[in-house]
């Protein structure tokens, strides 16, 4: 009887909560994206009624921006179903995670504008840091349409301070909010200090692709080998593209970098976090970033972090502080931190405690969880 009851309860306590229409993929696969959407469903579940369409392409991320029939039929049943959500499930607000590119916004829109339509209090977040040369660079009908589709929008998330125009001449500054990335703390006291024997170890975690740096990392593993002797690098993440992935090959075997070069594929936890606590020096030299998870798992993890200056990955990892940060694509310099990162084990150590230490100050999931709800109590009191 008192199951039943406590069934009859939360049933009452679920329909008193104020609904919100989530929009994203979920994991798998893992990238950017999909973690995203699933900590902002765990973030927000307890407060709100929470209504989630689930946009994901479960073949993997070769799939993600591409345009075949699948990927249209996925389109539309993810547009009928939204459509069927609005209607019947009446959420008070629509979250939608917005792409800087203008095929893939054209799909945003196909969400936005029923929601602005039927009057609906939308919350976009941008996890990007290049929505603003797209809009510029774009033209003018689109971004007419980029004006119409953010310009009522109640509340848009941005992941940093330097980011914060950009949304500037689309949407008014006092609607906008600055919200960091957060994440759990996957490690706590478990980190696994790297000791005599181990070979030093450089860890590769995101999709593989040129804008990533891959290729850049693999090129500096020659002149890094050449000066110690025992280096490693693990590169952890799927194949974005074929003649990518053919170009890494190519520089392994012209370059002789099998005996320093490792490829484990796609993973996920608990193997993503043992890599991450078995390694020295985390790189991520990207092109074109927002504030990449993989960089907040590094910092938890305690490892020092060489990344690009781009996005807010300058307020994230501090240079000379908890990391180095590099021009994309300056090859010599992402050489030279590698080097001195393994080749120093008390700078190594200096840093990956100043990381551990901004994580935990900074980019906790339960800071991220608060500062989200809040934004979803600003914009559903919005008048």
């Amino acid at each position: 009887m008192s199951s039943h009851a406590d069934s009859i309860q939360q049933a009452v306590q679920l329909a008193s909560k104020p609904k919100v229409l989530i929009i994203g993929p979920t994991p798998p696969p893992y990238n950017g994206m999909s973690l995203a959407t699933e900590l902002l469903l765990n973030a927000v579940e307890d407060e709100f009624c929470v209504i989630h369409l689930d946009t994901a392409d479960r073949r993997g991320l070769s799939n993600v921006g591409r345009i075949d029939f699948r990927n249209v039929l996925l389109a539309a049943y993810h547009g009928l179903k939204y459509f069927s959500l609005l209607l019947l499930k009446n959420p008070k607000i629509v979250y939608v995670q917005i792409a800087q590119d203008r095929l893939a916004f054209l799909r945003d829109s196909l969400f936005l504008i029923p929601a602005r339509l039927l009057g609906k209090k939308v919350i976009v977040h941008l996890h990007g840091g290049y929505f603003a040369t797209f809009y510029r660079s774009t033209s003018g009908p689109t971004q007419r349409l980029i004006r119409y589709c953010l310009g009522k929008s109640a509340r848009a998330i941005v992941l940093g301070k330097s980011l914060g125009s950009m949304f500037e001449g689309i949407l008014p500054a006092e609607r906008i909010r600055v919200i960091p990335n957060g994440i759990p703390d996957y490690f706590g006291d478990k980190r696994c200090c790297p000791g005599n024997g181990h070979r030093r170890t450089v860890l590769f975690l995101s999709t593989l692709m040129r804008e990533k740096g891959t290729l850049d990392v693999l090129a500096a593993m020659p002149t890094i080998a050449e000066r110690i002797s025992d280096v490693q690098a693990i590169f952890a993440g799927e194949w974005y593209r074929p003649e990518d992935q053919i170009a890494a090959q190519e520089t392994i075997s012209s370059l002789g970098l099998a005996a320093h070069v490792k490829f484990v594929g796609t993973v996920s936890p608990p193997f993503k976090y043992d890599l991450l606590s078995q390694a020295d020096v985390f790189v991520l030299p990207s092109y074109n970033e927002g504030q990449p998870y993989a960089v907040l798992e590094a910092m938890a993890a305690g490892l020092p972090v060489i990344s690009s200056g781009v996005g807010c990955i300058p307020e994230t990892v501090i240079d000379g502080e908890n990391g180095f940060i590099l021009k994309p694509g300056s090859k010599e310099a992402l050489v030279d931190k590698l080097a001195l990162l393994l080749g120093d084990e008390q700078l190594r150590k200096k840093m990956g405690e100043a990381s551990r230490q901004r994580f935990l100050e900074n980019y906790r999931f339960d800071r991220f969880a608060g500062d989200i709800g809040q934004v979803f109590r600003e914009a559903l009191f919005q008048d």
